[in-house]
């Protein structure tokens, strides 16, 4: 069985090779098919995820992400790596109080300061006109769903934020959908923790 830096390190190859093959128009409208769809309704992707998820589990939470990846235009993704010079995320990652360097992008304490869905939310909030109330209200319901009801969930919410500009870190997500499967509390409190911190830790504001 993989260890935890093993399916990290999976979770972001994935990710990058799901973003390659939606560089091909045809591929890419194949893995938009699988939007909120369970697995054994998603024929026309195993041709391209069942050999990169075999040995990882977790199909559906891969066919999830891979479907939302799809919902991304190549060519948005290319004119923002020219504008920014970096392969890093849209969405900022989350300011670091530690000076000491980690060069373990996997290791726990690098991978935890990557954005994840309640930081992409909150910086929504700040950056694209969110509503904050119904933003907060929103992360409420969703960390309270169940895993087939989260996933219909999350191709309008994506779509909203990639509509913003603001893409969220797919292997970062792929790892929580992954965890939340066994360990739904633990998620929803990093998913808030990171709404709320980034939404009022930084500005020094309270709700």
């Amino acid at each position: 069985m993989p260890t935890a830096i093993e399916y990290r390190r999976h979770y972001t190859g994935f990710t990058a090779k799901v973003e390659k093959a939606c560089t091909d128009p045809k591929a890419r409208r194949t893995l938009r098919q699988g939007r909120g769809r369970p697995v054994d309704d998603c024929n026309g992707m195993h041709r391209f995820l069942s050999v990169l998820t075999h040995g990882y589990g977790q199909r559906r939470v891969h066919y999830t992400v891979a479907s939302l990846i799809a919902h991304v235009d190549p060519l948005d993704a290319v004119r923002a790596a020219h504008a920014t010079s970096t392969e890093q995320p849209t969405t900022p990652a989350a300011t670091n109080p530690d000076p000491a360097p980690d060069l373990d992008p996997y290791s726990p304490a690098t991978w935890r300061k990557r954005p994840n869905l309640g930081a992409t939310l909150a910086h929504a909030v700040r950056t694209a006109d969110f509503n904050e109330t119904r933003t907060d209200e929103l992360l409420a319901v969703l960390v309270r769903l169940s895993e087939n009801q989260l996933h219909r969930r999350l191709p309008s919410l994506t779509g909203r934020l990639i509509d913003a500009d603001l893409t969220p870190d797919w292997p970062v997500l792929l790892d929580d959908l992954a965890q939340r499967d066994h360990d739904r509390g633990r998620v929803a409190t990093r998913w808030q923790d990171a709404f709320y911190r980034t939404l009022y830790l930084t500005s020094k504001e309270t709700p």
